[in-house]
């Protein structure tokens, strides 16, 4: 083997990452819209429609009120964009440029999840603009207690009992889903949701199937909403304060991405000193929540490791 090859493969095998999360958990797990050079509509008809008894007699029709709402969203366009030395990576060789690649796809998926939970967030606390009743997001628990079972079959079942039959979804802390694991009934249940969205595909990604909620693990920079957020650089949660989780129906939010370019392009910068490389990745990606009774918001206890109960 000549020399330079070996060298190269010895260096790539050296080329370590910190650990930071793959991102792309939430994709294909919210509705897509009717999508027009970046504006996305989602339209909702509201109002219900009732029957009537016929008297006999020859009456005008006694119609129902229906209402036809459209909720709309622009897509925004972001970027993610490093530079690096033609030194470097004549030192580095090959490895360099997939360690690049990859921390640029991985802020790139990212990126995508945390427009998701954002516009969770913000539907939760906003709610939604549209003509009739429920406009507001319910929140289930206070924030004081530990993440329970009971805690899920509430919101559950207010999702269920709004007449909702659509897949729902529950992305929670790897410390809580531990916690929920303590009930016997909850640690015998198995995953029976779609096994081609990317949280199924991943192989540290534990899921479960409870009551017809799809629950899965995420990393936990991405429970930043709350008293007791993620803090950047520490290790799990303090255990104090509180986390806002979202379960939600497919239906219930409207995500749609107008591009998506995770993989890394390269051009030299030959008017820069040594010749430097830029790489970037792009996307263009909005969420939008578009039925309350769709969603809740779960507030529970940040606890830092799970107990038995």
């Amino acid at each position: 083997m000549p020399v330079s090859n070996w060298f190269r493969e010895e260096i790539k095998g050296l080329v370590r990452a910190r650990y930071q999360a793959k991102g792309g958990y939430l994709d294909d797990t919210m509705l897509k819209g009717e999508s027009s050079a970046g504006t996305v509509k989602y339209p909702v008809g509201g109002g219900r429609v009732e029957m009537y008894e016929l008297t006999g007699a020859i009456n005008k029709v006694s119609p129902s009120n229906v209402s036809l709402d459209m909720v709309t969203l622009v897509t925004k366009d972001y970027e993610a964009a490093v530079y690096f030395r033609m030194q470097d990576e004549k030192r580095m060789g090959p490895s360099l440029k997939a360690k690049l690649a990859d921390d640029l796809t991985k802020a790139q998926r990212r990126k995508k999840d945390r427009i998701k939970l954002d516009a969770l967030d913000l539907f939760a606390t906003g709610g939604a603009a549209l003509s009739d009743a429920p406009n507001a997001v319910q929140t289930i628990g206070d924030g004081t207690q530990r993440v329970d079972l009971l805690n899920a079959i509430e919101a559950i079942d207010q999702i269920s009992g709004a007449g909702s039959d659509d897949e729902v979804f529950w992305p929670i802390p790897n410390v809580w889903m531990s916690q929920l694991l303590m009930y016997k009934e909850f640690a015998n249940s198995d995953y029976m949701g779609p096994s081609d969205l990317p949280f199924a595909k991943a192989s540290k990604v534990i899921r479960k199937t409870f009551r017809g909620v799809h629950m899965f693990t995420i990393p936990d920079e991405y429970f930043t909403y709350g008293t007791g957020a993620f803090v950047p650089g520490t290790p799990g949660f303090t255990g104090a304060g509180y986390l806002d989780t979202f379960m939600y129906t497919k239906e219930a939010i409207g995500s749609e991405t107008w591009w998506d370019q995770e993989n890394m392009t390269m051009e030299p910068l030959p008017d820069y000193e040594g010749t430097p490389y830029v790489c970037k990745v792009q996307l263009s990606s909005a969420s939008i929540g578009i039925l309350p009774e769709g969603v809740k918001r779960v507030r529970n206890l940040a606890i830092k490791s799970a107990i038995r109960v």
